[in-house]
């Protein structure tokens, strides 16, 4: 009898420093049959992100001891062994932040407050690529910053 080899689910790492934001992406997560771990700040995520793959990285900016701009800028001097996971910032700050993002290592900017919906569907076009069902779900969602995550390459800032 041959033993079936199980594929493990993909990780994704939420880095928040607000715990009830951590806990429902992490429900989120799940919910779409995903493992979720978490990190209360930044430098908890580089420690993290040194020892585990993670397909997708959810993070916040502003966080204590180190912030989500350090934790980016980490991820650019030493990324992570292919393939490298899809980083995702979640916050609620303004525009004019987002400039000193590095678009090599940040795939998108989400705003607080999220829609449930569009984080699940950003999850699965995350883990999963390119599905016509799911990226028509996103093109559809009323949030122009998670329009733009599947109509613009991150990197160009080309539309697809």
């Amino acid at each position: 009898m041959s033993k079936q080899r199980i594929a493990p689910k993909p990780q994704i790492l939420v880095v928040d420093d607000d715990h009830a934001i951590r806990q429902l992406l992490c429900t989120i997560i799940r919910r779409e049959h995903l493992e979720a771990d978490s990190a209360a700040d930044g430098a908890e995520a580089i420690e993290k992100i040194q020892r585990n793959r993670y397909s997708c990285i959810l993070l916040d900016l502003m966080m204590p001891r180190v912030s989500g701009f350090e934790v980016i800028e980490s991820l650019r001097r030493n990324p992570p062994p292919p393939p490298k996971p899809m980083v995702l910032v979640i916050s609620a700050y303004a525009d004019q932040r987002f400039r000193s993002v590095d678009p090599g290592v940040v795939a998108g900017v989400l705003r607080k407050p999220f829609e449930v919906a569009d984080i699940g569907n950003l999850l699965r076009f995350c883990v999963r690529g390119v599905d016509d069902e799911i990226t028509e779900r996103l093109r559809m969602s009323e949030d122009g910053a998670v329009r733009r995550l599947v109509v613009h390459d991150p990197v160009s800032d080309v539309p697809n």
